[in-house]
């Protein structure tokens, strides 16, 4: 049985873009949480350099971004990627003490998850870059455009695991979605990180500092990732201090450090529509858990 986000009756008007009005505390649960978190953060294995890059998708010509013109409005808001070609880097990752197998399985209850039963935590509607409404217990996210839009939540946390449950809809190559996470101006909602999957089976990391993308994780194919139409996966990110882990189905990808974006911030959902018009992902459940 999945857990439900309880809010305050208060949060139903607040504003949950990025452009958002006060955000409502994130819901705790010490008894959930336990110290089970604790005993995953142990004995994970050194984790190797990056390769160099296979691919590196041209980025999309830039969009404004856009915000809602009254508070507190659940209206939509969408943010843009720049022009410029991803910078990769090739930084060895960290000796890693991440979990290594299912990292669901140790952690214990979530402090805050969402199986869309309703759309209250999310904004919902159409802007130019994205749509988004809740379903059948889903949230449907469609990309509009080839550029890369998202929408935030209202959370501002700083280190924890995230982690959704996705299906793709009608997909081919380089259709991708991911989470964004440690946007540190919701009202901005201009920078992150955002951790993603590719419709052909391929992750990457990449670091969007409002101006510049920098490829930490180029995209790399793994056989831990369903690819193509109509597949659920399990999207994940730890975030601890400066270092990032990405998980696929439970499965530690590959580890990195990076220093941009170190305090709390706001997460959310993003999707680019790069070869299929209208590409819609259906997500079943997001949750995160406190990182000790």
């Amino acid at each position: 049985m999945r857990l439900k986000s309880l809010l305050p009756a208060m949060v139903a008007g607040l504003a949950l873009v990025a452009c958002s009005g006060p955000s409502s505390p994130a819901i705790q649960d010490s008894d959930l949480l336990a110290t089970t978190v604790s005993s995953t953060l142990t004995a994970f294995p050194t984790m190797t350099p990056l390769p160099a890059a296979t691919e590196v998708p041209t980025e999309p010509p830039p969009q404004s971004t856009e915000t809602p013109t009254e508070e507190p409005s659940p209206s939509p808001s969408a943010s843009a990627l720049p022009s410029e070609t991803p910078t990769i880097t090739t930084t060895p990752g960290p000796t890693s003490t991440l979990p290594s197998e299912d990292v669901r399985n140790g952690l214990g209850g979530p402090t805050w998850q969402d199986d869309f039963s309703d759309g209250d935590n999310w904004p919902l509607g159409e802007d130019s870059f994205t749509r988004a409404s809740v379903e059948d217990g889903e949230l449907h996210l469609t990309g509009l455009t080839t550029t890369d839009g998202w929408r935030l939540t209202w959370p501002v946390v700083q280190d924890f695991y995230i982690e959704m449950t996705v299906r793709t809809g009608s997909c081919s190559g380089n259709d991708h979605y991911g989470l964004i996470v440690r946007v540190p101006d919701k009202s901005a909602a201009d920078r992150g990180y955002l951790a993603g999957f590719s419709c052909h089976g391929r992750y990457s990391l990449r670091a969007w500092d409002s101006e510049e993308m920098t490829g930490l994780l180029p995209p790399t194919a793994s056989e831990d990732i369903l690819a193509g139409s109509e597949q659920v996966n399990r999207l994940g990110v730890w975030v601890k201090g400066n270092r990032l882990g990405l998980y696929a189905n439970g499965t530690l990808l590959r580890e990195v450090k990076d220093d941009m974006f170190l305090e709390e911030g706001a997460f959310g959902i993003w999707i680019g529509a790069r070869q299929t018009e209208n590409f819609t992902i259906h997500v079943d459940e997001i949750a995160y858990w406190d990182s000790p």
